[in-house]
């Protein structure tokens, strides 16, 4: 009788009521390596795990109204490995209508089993990486506009408890109403050029406080290009600790065993012709039996896979041994399945191959399984490489040491080392800490949320940052160290930067009161002299010196500060023109020429080359020698050298200034041009400065397009600073103009001044200055009683700007009407900026003095003016 379980590939058997195996086909003789003969007879208890053999008398006992059941059993093989099958039973019945016998079919599912375990372990280390790195895992279904979320992502969102999904607007709603635009317009920016992006916004929760969030993700698009989801992931970055977080995307797993095998049978010739032994196929693929025969099942293949299957099973025919294949089949319902073909082949007894016998079995569950595994692992790798996160885990029982490789579809331990090796890469510094967090931790402990440490590596010193878990078994026992580190180096050094900032800042402005002390402590003795009584007359005149000398000392400090100020916002607009070299180096040198004497030093001038010329501000360009000058001089001791030299190539000056001083140290020699930068400040080193000297020097040079170096082999050695500016040459048009200020005009043998201030120390003190020149003067504390001075018809008027009521520019328009010259207009102010004077021109007028006044030009000023005087001129004092 024809037999088709004899040719089946699968394991095929029949047992009594009692459990006694009746029949077996081949295939499951060779499997258990047993001859049919000692296989007839025996128990189905001695191949099948005891563990097992419970669940097939589970599944016997619920025969009932069906005589077909399922299970899942370990089944003993031949090399006594026990390898799992599902088990299909199917029993008959006796006349009585009892179970009579049991016929069993086995599959082998044993690698989609262990594929399924490997599987889940990866899912359970992924997902403890995840809670230990505390972030919240999104993924936006842009067909169905749902998001998918994780716990700690709904509890940063306040979504009630248990929240796994919400719409899309919902999320959206829960954005700060002042970031929601910026926040949808750079999410669509991001989507719009398709790769993973970055940005940081403000969540207004409703149960908690307002908090910034840093969100990572990355779009997916369909082949036609249309956008399909959005995942990634956010943390809270509010005070830069990333909440407890587990990853979880809600998607359906694909089933890792299969029902039923709804395998098809089929058998073929030696030819290889197909020839379908049942109506399973007809039902698959919906098409005649006559269809399919011979060489036309290849029309249900997918055409990428038809040509491939149809070599696979030619070179099978070419073999003679069994094979398998798999290929994407069409099913009726218009959708291709995963099939995989099993053949055997059947030879007679004088090995002559007569026909085939094999089943095709649906296998799609298991190939979405697998596929759902990878798109899952990407997806999860994705995201990490998106939060820049390392994952590092401790098997707390060989104490090794294992990093995860990311980019792969499947992490794997990239390296794996022991704990003692992995401490010596830490820095010496750190390693105790850590290891003392680690061995806490490993003891079950709650050291803290949080550790930072660092790296030495080939490239120096790296910062990281660290959150880490403790995972235990089943039982309790601690079983692993799972953590995930991210790089702070670049924090970090910004955090050094900012501390140095501040250091330098502090400095400074001890510096700055200490300057600003010096000088009205004399000011301040000079004045209670100038109380006493009479007898000290005599002293006046140096008192009033000693007065001047502070004054003009406090002057150059907010000069310089202001000078700086002006220079870093591109407010200082160079004044250039054709400049001697000699005569501007010999002009800065007269300049300090009495601090160099009172100090007993000595100074030498070369300058070889009389006529070389520079293109250069006057007065900014002899600021920055008198500066360089200045340094020069205060750290350069008594008896000390000083030396200014010129030198010139075809395209350059070189002006290189040297002496024989204190010199500068190694490590502050490359900060000499940070502003507020000083060596060592000590109590007897009071002309020391508020260190913004050389930045202010450096910033004017450059502003010539020059440059500014400064040398010293060391403390005590002497230093040596060359000025480097562009040449000017003969050819090029240039006239020799002097440094100095050209004579004045003709003078006026007296003036009617009118003095307007509000400050009457201040207005009292002006006054009393022009009378000491012979001038006849009039004071007004207000605008009101300047307008009624009408009859005292002034030749100058010197104004005040901040007066309370009418300010000065007001006070001027009123005072001079439109067309007249007279009086003439001075302002005197503390605003001094180019927009200031501007607004002082508009107003009408002439000059613009900024306090405190520099006497020597107001007097020369009223000295030298005429009846007849430039209109519509704003000068620059």
């Amino acid at each position: 009788m024809y037999d088709p379980a004899h040719f089946l590939p699968s394991f095929v058997w029949r047992a009594a009521r009692d459990g006694f195996i009746q029949y077996a086909n081949p295939w499951a003789c060779r499997y258990l390596g047993i001859e049919l003969d000692e296989l007839i007879g025996r128990h189905w208890r001695e191949f099948i795990h005891h563990q097992d053999e419970e669940c097939v008398l589970n599944a016997l006992r619920q025969m009932r109204d069906t005589l077909l059941s399922n299970v899942d059993v370990r089944l003993l093989r031949v090399d006594h490995e026990f390898r799992w099958h599902t088990l299909h039973l199917q029993a008959t019945r006796d006349q009585e209508g009892r179970i009579a016998d049991t016929v069993g079919v086995a599959i082998d599912i044993h690698e989609c089993r262990h594929a399924w375990e490997l599987y889940e372990a990866s899912e359970r280390r992924l997902q403890a990486a995840f809670a230990g790195a505390r972030m919240g895992a999104w993924e936006w279904d842009m067909t169905t506009r749902v998001v998918r979320m994780t716990a700690q992502l709904a509890e940063m969102y306040s979504f009630p408890p248990g929240t796994e999904s919400a719409m899309l607007s919902e999320i959206w709603d829960r954005v700060a109403p002042e970031h929601r635009e910026p926040f949808q317009r750079k999410l669509a920016e991001a989507l719009h050029e398709r790769g993973p992006f970055e940005f940081d916004f403000v969540l207004d929760g409703v149960a908690t406080s307002r908090r910034w969030v840093r969100m990572r993700g990355n779009p997916e698009y369909d082949a036609r290009g249309v956008l399909t989801r959005v995942y990634g992931v956010s943390f809270d970055i509010s005070d830069h600790r990333a909440d407890e977080e587990r990853l979880s995307l809600s998607e359906r797993r694909y089933r890792a065993l299969v029902e039923s095998t709804g395998a098809l049978i089929w058998s073929a010739d030696a030819n290889g012709e197909i020839h379908p032994s049942s109506g399973d196929w007809q039902n698959f693929t919906g098409a005649p039996r006559d269809r399919l025969s011979r060489w036309g099942w290849l029309d249900f293949i997918h055409p990428d896979d038809r040509e491939q299957t149809r070599k696979a099973w030619l070179a099978a025919l070419r073999q003679g041994g069994p094979c398998t294949l798999t290929f994407r089949m069409y099913r009726r319902d218009g959708v291709f399945r995963m099939v995989q073909a099993q053949a055997a082949p059947l030879y007679d007894e004088r090995g002559n191959l007569q026909e085939w016998f094999g089943t095709t079995t649906d296998v799609t569950p298991r190939y979405e399984a697998q596929a759902a595994i990878e798109a899952r692992s990407l997806r999860l790798t994705v995201a990490m490489q998106a939060a820049k996160i390392h994952i590092v885990s401790l098997e707390l029982a060989t104490w090794s040491l294992m990093f995860e490789i990311v980019g792969k579809q499947r992490p794997e331990p990239a390296e794996t080392v022991t704990y003692e090796a992995a401490l010596a890469r830490i820095h010496p510094d750190d390693a105790p800490t850590l290891d003392r967090y680690v061995r806490r931790l490993a003891a079950g402990d709650a050291p803290g949320e949080q550790f930072e440490f660092r790296v030495k590596d080939s490239d120096g010193e790296r910062w990281m940052q660290g959150s880490a878990l403790l995972q235990r078994s089943n039982d309790g026992k601690p079983l692993r160290i799972i953590g995930s580190l991210i790089d702070i180096t670049e924090r970090k050094h910004m955090e050094l930067v900012l501390r140095e900032s501040g250091r330098r800042k502090d400095e400074f402005l001890a510096m700055l009161a200490h300057e600003l002390r010096n000088p009205l402590a004399p000011l301040r003795t000079a004045i209670a002299l100038l109380q006493k009584d009479e007898t000290l007359s005599t002293r006046t005149d140096d008192l009033i010196e000693l007065m001047r000398r502070q004054v003009e000392h406090m002057t150059r400090i907010v000069d310089d500060l202001l000078e700086v100020s002006r220079i870093t916002q591109g407010r200082i607009a160079l004044k250039t023109e054709p400049i001697l070299v000699g005569t501007a180096v010999y002009h800065a040198v007269e300049a300090i020429a009495g601090m160099v004497e009172s100090r007993k030093q000595h100074i030498q001038v070369d300058v070889p080359d009389a006529t070389t010329w520079v293109c250069a501000d006057v007065t900014r360009l002899s600021q920055i020698l008198v500066n360089v000058l200045n340094n020069a001089t205060k750290y350069t001791p008594e008896q000390g050298q000083i030396s200014v030299s010129v030198e010139a190539d075809q395209d350059w000056v070189s002006i290189v200034i040297a002496d024989t001083g204190t010199g500068i140290s190694a490590d502050l020699l490359p900060k000499v041009f940070e502003l507020f930068s000083q060596g060592e400040r000590t109590l007897d080193r009071s002309n020391g400065g508020l260190g913004i000297g050389l930045s202010l020097v450096k910033k004017l040079v450059e502003m010539h397009k020059g440059t500014i170096t400064v040398q010293s082999p060391g403390p005590g050695l002497g230093t040596t600073v060359t000025v480097r500016l562009p040449r000017l040459h003969h050819h090029e048009r240039h006239s020799a103009m002097a440094l100095t200020d050209g004579s004045g005009l003709e003078t006026q043998a007296a003036l009617r001044v009118l003095v307007v201030d509000d400050n009457r120390d201040a207005a009292d003190s002006l006054a009393m200055l022009c009378e000491s020149e012979g001038h006849v003067t009039r004071v007004a504390y207000s605008s009101e009683e300047a307008l009624a001075a009408t009859q005292f018809d002034a030749d100058v008027a010197l104004l005040d700007i901040g007066l309370p009521d009418i300010d000065g520019y007001e006070l001027a328009r009123r005072l001079r009407r439109k067309g007249a010259s007279a009086p003439l207009l001075v302002a005197i102010t503390g605003y001094g900026q180019a927009e200031d004077r501007l607004r002082a021109q508009s107003a009408g007028f002439d000059y613009h003095f900024v306090k405190p006044v520099n006497v020597e030009s107001l007097l020369k000023l009223l000295s030298s003016l005429t009846t007849e005087r430039p209109a519509g001129r704003i000068a620059e004092q």
